[in-house]
């Protein structure tokens, strides 16, 4: 299975990849233009997505993505309280989870097998 984790926190890229290496493929991103380049040059099942990142917000990220690659499933990692604009966009299939931070290993990896 492949994974992807936008985060521009180094340090959560890290926990995330030691943690879920092998159990997945994972691949990790600083940025929304490197997480774009890895979807484009690899199979990835789950995408993870911090919702603030500085280009754009995780939110925004996941839209582009669910339109560019529809059968990934897409969950949201935020420390926000989840908002109508949240729901909003889970009812339109911008996303399929919610997560809050900081995230707890175990959580992720019961997710991980739902989806």
């Amino acid at each position: 299975m492949g994974i992807l984790y936008l985060d521009h926190e180094v340090n959560n890229l890290n926990s995330f990849k030691a943690a879920f290496r092998r159990e997945a493929m994972v691949f990790i991103a600083e940025t929304t233009d490197m997480a774009i380049s890895i979807l484009e040059n690899n199979k990835i099942e789950i995408i993870f997505a911090d919702h603030h990142m500085p280009e754009m917000t995780g939110l925004d990220f996941l839209r582009l993505v669910a339109t560019r690659f529809p059968d990934s499933k897409r969950v949201i990692l935020t420390g926000n309280a989840y908002t109508d604009e949240f729901r909003a966009a889970a009812q339109k299939g911008i996303f399929h989870r919610y997560v809050n931070k900081p995230w707890d290993e175990q959580q992720l990896r019961t997710l991980m097998e739902t989806l």
